[in-house]
Formats: structure tokens, sequence, C-alpha cells
């Protein structure tokens, strides 16, 4: 009997999963379009933003729709500045670089839709120092098996410290990067991000719970595509220690009886150049970066309710961000370049 009762169990679990496929039926309510603002503003640049209409999310997948007949005005400081001009693929331009404290306030009319109006402050710049030292080291080399070759080579090895301070009694958000680009020919032919390992980056950094490290990002850190993002919770008005090292092989030479063979430098002159970048984001850029990596991760996990993506988009979705940035720089000339491709 038991063997009769385990083969019914067996055939109505695979009869659940072999089912035919059933066509539910929507019967909610399909809203009308929005329109879509998306901007990121920063000291850098002129103020601009993108205009779109949203789609259903049961609809037809196909490329967005841009908005190209809209009379976006910029407000700075409650005073209007400009009214940007369309330039393409939904894109608007003016020609106010915003400034840091400024309060910028955009508004769009375009038929169809209602008033959007969306309003963020530009941040102030982190509070930065910076120290660096380079040091130039040579290396020798005496190939076992060839007591007559000799490989001599020259590495490059930088140590760089940046020191935040948060100011005290604000909300602070922050964001951390690092790129290596390489230029041949005054050309960049290479751009790479560099993964940052904040519990090495932030060893130094010892308070009276630990490793700040822990504080911030939790035990063992955050592995997700938020984790060079972080607030000032945990360290109002403290100073944190972000410590970097870098090394790179400068030339290569071969010597054979004590003459040189083969150098291992040929046609792989380059410039590189090191970014590390520390900025401060609005608050709504950070959570509308937090809210969107939530709902990327959780559409590939079944049973979970939908992640709702920050906006500050009145009448509309999107996002009216800002951030400002500090950027240490460090370039330098190599004989020898990693990725030659013949170029």
């Amino acid at each position: 009997m038991k063997r009769h009762i385990s083969i019914l169990l067996l055939f109505i679990l695979i009869s659940c999963f072999i089912s035919c496929e059933k066509t539910i039926e929507f019967k909610g309510t399909v809203t009308d379009p929005l329109l879509v603002l998306n901007s990121v503003l920063t000291p850098d640049s002129v103020v601009s933003i993108h205009l779109s209409q949203s789609r259903f999310y049961l609809g037809e997948i196909a490329p967005f729709k841009h908005i190209t007949d809209a009379t976006v005005s910029v407000f700075v400081n409650g005073s209007l500045k400009e009214q940007l001009t369309y330039d393409a693929e939904g894109i608007y331009k003016g020609t106010y670089f915003p400034k840091a404290g400024d309060e910028i306030k955009i508004e769009v009319k375009a038929d169809g839709y209602d008033l959007v109006k969306s309003q963020t402050v530009i941040p102030h710049a982190s509070n930065i120092v910076s120290d660096s030292t380079v040091t130039i080291i040579e290396k020798e080399y005496v190939s076992p098996a060839q007591t007559n070759t000799t490989y001599i080579s020259r590495e490059r090895n930088m140590q760089v410290q940046l020191k935040l301070k948060d100011n005290i009694n604000e909300e602070n958000y922050y964001y951390i990067k690092a790129t290596q680009n390489f230029y041949r020919k005054d050309e960049l032919v290479m751009n790479r991000i560099i993964e940052l390992n904040l519990s090495e980056v932030l060893k130094n950094n010892i308070t009276d719970g630990g490793n700040i490290f822990d504080e911030i990002f939790g035990e063992g850190g955050n592995t997700n595509r938020t984790d060079n993002l972080f607030s000032d919770f945990y360290i109002n008005g403290k100073e944190i220690l972000f410590n970097f090292s870098f090394s790179d092989l400068l030339e290569s030479i071969k010597y054979v009886n004590g003459e040189i063979t083969d150098d291992g430098n040929d046609d792989k002159e380059a410039t590189v150049e090191y970014i590390i970048e520390i900025g401060a984001f609005s608050k709504d850029m950070y959570q509308y970066v937090i809210s969107g990596n939530e709902a990327a991760n959780s559409k590939d996990v079944p049973f979970t309710e939908p992640v709702q993506v920050h906006s500050n988009i009145e009448n509309g979705i999107g996002i009216l961000g800002a951030f400002n940035s500090y950027r240490f720089v460090s370039r330098f000339e190599t004989k020898y370049f990693p990725y030659y491709g013949g170029r």
C-alpha cells in the first residue's frame, strides 16, 4: 500500500512540472505612459538631462521612445537660469556648470504629460588630503638553465594614502573607484576598472569597535555591485584613511654573455594613468543606486516581492541625482605595455 501511495505522489509532482502551459489573462489597469527623466549633475559638466517615455512592463519589448519636443527649464537657487536645448536621442543640454551647494530644479513641459518636476543639491567635494610615494626597483634574474642569460627589469611601486574628513552633523554619502588607463601616441587604447579590496584599502582604520570596514559594510564586506558606496552613518565627523598600492613593470631587458639580445620592449611604449576617485553623492542618487542594485539582484530570485527603485521625479519616473568628486591622478611612461595588441 505504501508503495502505491509513493507512486501516486511521484505522479502528482511530475504532473505539476510537465503540465500544459496556461495563458493567464491580465485583468489589471494598463496605465498611461509616464515621462522618464534621468540626469546626474556634477560641477565638471553642463546641466543635461535625458527624456523618454515609459512602457508597460507586460507590453512589447521595444526601444524606449525619446521625447524630442519638450520645454526644459533649469532653476538655480530659486531663479530661472536657462532653458535646455534639444541635442539628440532624447538628450537636452544647457550651458550652465552647476556649483557646489547649488539647488538645481528641473521642470519639463511636454504635450500629453503632466508637468514634471524634480530638484537636487550639488554636494560639496569631499575633504581629501593625499600623500603618495613612488619607488623604482631594479631586479636581476639569472636563468638556472642558462647561466649566461640574465634578465634585468625595472619596476615602479606607488603607495597612495587618501584621508577623507567627514563633515560632522551632516548626512553624507560617498563612493570610491579606481581606474587605469593606457595611452599610445596620446590616444586612449585601453581602460580598466580596478577592483578594490576594501578590507585591504581600509585596513588601517581601527576604531573602538574594531575595523571600520566591518562597521560600514558588515562583517566580511559587501560583495555586490554597490560595494564601493557607503554612508557616514558610522563615521560622522571622523577621518578615514584609504591606502592603495600599485606595481607596474617599466621595462625588461635580456642579456646573454653580458650583451643585450632582447630588450623585450619593441614598440611597447605607452603612458599609464591611474585615477582614484572619491566622491560625494546626493542622498537621492545614493538611494537610487542602492535600490536599483537590489531590484536587479531580486529579479532572478523566485517568490520574492519586487523592489521599488527610488525616484525623486514628480509626475514621472527616473532620477535627478548629483555628485562631486575628488581625483588623485598619477601618470608615467613605460616601455612595457602589458596588453600590447600590435597597435
